[in-house]
């Protein structure tokens, strides 16, 4: 099967001589889940809209589903469904009238729209109102209802949660999770890395229009220092859990100890069930350390 996206080099120059992309190669592929981070214009909506044949690139090249964009643009869409960030719609026509009108320009049916609405919680009665009636996430909602609603291969989210409330963001990402189980491609930029340590697979991190790295979530978690706190049950030297990880810094309070270790969190915990514990927190490892180490530390890089 083609690859559900794949960007080689792919630039974009503006005008006025920012670049928005700078040499991105990115190749996902079918049934996988990858999240695309980054801080505001980090790149990540240049990609999407690139992707998707809305700017040209001044170079490189990308395709949706084996169809090289802008070249067979519509019969990459065919099989494309999007949430832009800044989604506009028409404030005098009513939710209802907005989801049939955008259902007839794509050729797939809208099979997954009640399932949807229900999921969403937009009962009949809101999509009879106008959508100038609509608070925010209302009009996310719809939004998501009419890029999902044809159960597209490729579904592409831009910041979806936005405006949704905790409910609604765990529906959502419940609901991307089964498409993903049923072979759908998922791929969505965020700033909330909690909900794509949730959801993905692969994240990809951009920064001033650069791709600075592609590792599987589990790669990252394993990567990362976690923060450990252990009681003992007696006055314990530090020596006796030092292994291969654990930082050099130990701060010691009385049979409490707190410390740093990265990697494999195996060899530490099998070095502390020989010893006398009490109590051992492990506090997980995050995607924001990451995000924090690449984009807060000047000239941070994917190696």
């Amino acid at each position: 099967m083609p690859s559900a996206i794949h960007a080689s080099g792919l630039t974009k120059v503006f005008p006025s001589g920012v670049v928005g992309l700078d040499g991105v190669d990115l190749v996902v592929e079918p049934g996988e889940r990858v999240g695309f981070l980054g801080p505001n214009g980090a790149g990540k909506t240049t990609f999407m809209r690139l992707a998707l044949g809305l700017l040209r690139p001044t170079a490189g090249s990308v395709s949706l589903l084996g169809h090289p964009v802008p070249a067979e643009r519509m019969a990459a869409l065919a099989g494309v469904g999007f949430l832009p960030g800044d989604l506009g719609l028409v404030r005098e026509l009513t939710g209802r009238r907005t989801l049939d009108d955008l259902a007839r320009l794509h050729p797939r049916p809208p099979a997954l729209r009640d399932a949807l609405l229900t999921a969403l919680d937009l009962p009949d009665a809101a999509l009879r109102r106008r959508v100038r009636e609509y608070s925010r996430g209302m009009r996310q909602k719809l939004g998501l209802v009419q890029a999902l609603q044809h159960d597209p291969p490729l579904i592409m989210l831009d910041e979806p949660t936005a405006g949704l409330d905790p409910v609604m963001q765990a529906r959502l990402l419940e609901w991307l999770e089964g498409r993903a189980r049923a072979g759908r491609t998922v791929f969505f930029s965020s700033h909330v890395l909690a909900e794509v340590d949730e959801l993905c697979d692969r994240v990809a991190m951009v920064r001033g229009g650069r791709l600075l790295l592609v590792r599987s979530v589990q790669e990252i978690r394993r990567a990362r220092v976690r923060s450990v706190q252990v009681t003992f049950a007696r006055p314990t030297d530090p020596a006796a859990y030092r292994v291969e990880g654990v930082g050099d810094q130990v701060a010691v309070s009385g049979v409490t100890h707190r410390f740093t270790a990265a990697g494999d969190p195996g060899p530490l915990l099998a070095a502390l069930g020989r010893l006398e514990v009490r109590d051992v927190a492990v506090e997980p490892a995050r995607l924001e350390d990451v995000f924090r180490a690449l984009y807060l530390t000047p000239g941070g890089d994917a190696s």
